[in-house]
């Protein structure tokens, strides 16, 4: 191996949100890691064995470097651009494949596609139009407002307009465009209530919900900026009943045979759930990283056999989430209020003490940060909501992420009444508490 160990050899593309949980988890597998990507230093590169200053497009370059460290198999983060780049490598190499198959890795990245065959199995999505042209009358006249208008091939809510009427859907419809790949630009019923994201892991073609969160923001800042992402049971028993056996049946439609596959939707106010968005990687909230202590079952390493060619069966999978959880997991998702260039982060000695979080801040030093960006998640563990809340009200004590004027950059969440109420409206729809 040309001076490599002779341990098996993981390469991870990029320093994405969880890449450094995926190195510490190789770790204790007994891995050498190897981390590739243009970013001179971070957190994962530091936490990893070797790292190359190779961009994850430079297809190229890093096949030849993998033949010669003899990687043994390839893996990402909560990137759908570098699962594209893995893919691609992974093919040339001749490794096993995470979301192999085209047709399910494009229904994770369409999202027409994704709510077809929600459609043709009975889960439920809201009602929808395409539009590829913004002066395409006929189109334009069907429109039921108000909608959301959407790229069909982005995430985490990049391009997305809310519109009462033509001139502004014309207006939402033209920067959609501006930032897809697509010709077609989806415009959805808009949807008031709470959002959930529910995650599968699947072996052989069959999937077994493994946990279901709620997302909330802080009140008067944007209602689509989930700053705290945590496990819940509220509601999870609708969800059961109304959305669970059909979305299994589209993830068998769309191919998905093996790793980890997510979906979030929103609980109306008609009371009925509706799906939006389906991914087929590692969520970014990375709620995998403490569900362990909570579900017992570890998704990280999961994922890293799949990366390196391990055949899992369904024999190996949980079984299926389907009463409360006491415990939870969660992700704090640290918000720029504004623009600003960061200058200093203050606090992560203190926080990094505890022994119930992770701190995910891939960028260090000083840099230009945008509006209303996510630049970190803290990853917490609570023994209940209580000690959840606990926590996060320390990190928010001592947490400072500051800009050039010595002014907090990020939104702090402590809407912990919100949050405490939805735990104990879960445990009631089960039966374990009675007020």
């Amino acid at each position: 191996m040309n001076g490599y160990v002779m341990r098996k050899v993981l390469l991870v593309l990029g320093s994405d949100y969880g890449t450094i949980d995926i190195v510490r988890e190789a770790h204790r597998m007994g891995m050498y890691v190897i981390v590739a990507d243009l970013m001179d230093s971070s957190p994962t590169k530091q936490e990893a064995d070797e790292a190359w200053l190779i961009s994850t497009t430079e297809i190229d370059a890093l096949e030849s470097k993998c033949r010669e460290a003899g990687v043994c198999g390839v893996i990402t983060g909560a990137s759908d651009f570098n699962t594209t780049c893995c893919r691609k490598l992974c093919v040339r190499l001749g490794l096993p494949v995470i979301s192999a198959n085209d047709r399910a890795w494009e229904a994770a990245r369409n999202k027409r596609l994704f709510k077809e065959l929600c459609k043709e199995t009975g889960a439920p999505v809201a009602k929808d139009y395409y539009i590829t042209s913004s002066d395409d009358e006929d189109a334009l006249s069907s429109v039921v407002y108000p909608v959301v208008v959407k790229p069909v091939d982005k995430s985490a809510n990049r391009g997305m307009g809310y519109c009462n009427n033509k001139e502004e859907l014309i207006e939402a419809y033209k920067y959609a465009k501006s930032i897809s790949d697509s010709d077609t630009i989806i415009v959805e019923k808009e949807l008031h209530g709470p959002e959930f994201a529910a995650h599968y892991v699947i072996a052989e073609g069959e999937a077994r919900l493994l946990y279901f969160g709620s997302e909330h923001h802080q009140p008067g800042q944007r209602n689509n900026q989930y700053s705290l992402v945590y496990t819940t049971s509220a509601y999870l028993q609708q969800f059961l009943t109304e959305v669970n056996d059909h979305l299994i049946e589209a993830f068998k439609q769309a191919g998905c045979k093996d790793g980890i596959v997510w979906v979030e939707c929103i609980r109306d106010d008609d009371g009925h759930f509706y799906l939006f968005e389906m991914g087929y990687r590692f969520g970014a909230t990375m709620l995998y990283t403490w569900y362990e202590k909570v579900f017992g079952f570890n998704s990280i390493r999961w994922m890293i056999e799949c990366a390196i060619g391990k055949k899992h069966t369904v024999a190996d999978l949980p079984e299926g989430l389907s009463q409360p959880l006491k415990a939870t997991s969660a992700s704090y998702h640290l918000f720029t209020q504004r623009e600003g260039r960061v200058v200093c982060i203050k606090g992560l000695e203190d926080i990094g003490r505890m022994d119930n979080v992770i701190i995910d801040i891939p960028k260090r030093g000083e840099y230009n940060a945008p509006s209303h960006a996510c630049i970190g998640v803290i990853r917490v563990f609570g023994e209940d909501i209580n000690h959840l809340c606990k926590t996060i009200a320390f990190i928010n004590k001592h947490l400072r992420i500051e800009d050039a004027s010595g002014e907090n950059i990020i939104i702090l969440f402590d809407d912990f009444d919100s949050v405490k109420a939805e735990y104990a409206m879960g445990m009631r729809q089960f039966g374990i508490i009675d007020n």
